[in-house]
């Protein structure tokens, strides 16, 4: 149930995010705080892998020792995963003035497609 849901959230990320990206500065209303609650069930996401287990490639065994676990996702897709999950007022906030384009930040969000892919493999 939770993968399912991950994914109506992705499609609403891919859907919404180039919208936002070609006619909106910034978020504001409503979709701002839409926009903030999927953030945090990403968040949460992100938390729970941490306690996936996974099948390693070499010796095909069920590794669900957690600091192998975490050490593989730290060393593969959490900071991407992270940096897609601040929210965009956050973002533009600590980024530098060049890259203050509301859009940088908002596309990233399409990082979260990855997400579809990954359940499915």
């Amino acid at each position: 149930a939770w993968e399912i849901f991950l994914i109506l959230l992705v499609v609403y990320s891919a859907w919404v995010s180039p919208f936002e990206f070609g006619f909106l500065n910034e978020a504001k209303g409503h979709l701002a705080v839409f926009d903030n609650v999927v953030n945090a069930f990403f968040a949460v996401d992100i938390v729970m892998t941490f306690f996936v287990a996974y099948i390693d490639r070499d010796t095909y065994l069920l590794i669900d020792d957690h600091q192998k676990i975490a050490r593989k996702y730290l060393l593969s897709w959490f900071i991407l995963d992270f940096i897609s999950t601040i929210p965009l007022e956050l973002g533009r906030l600590l980024s530098p003035r060049s890259l203050r384009s509301y859009g940088f930040f908002n596309m990233l969000r399409l990082w979260r497609l990855r997400r579809v892919s990954a359940l499915f493999a």
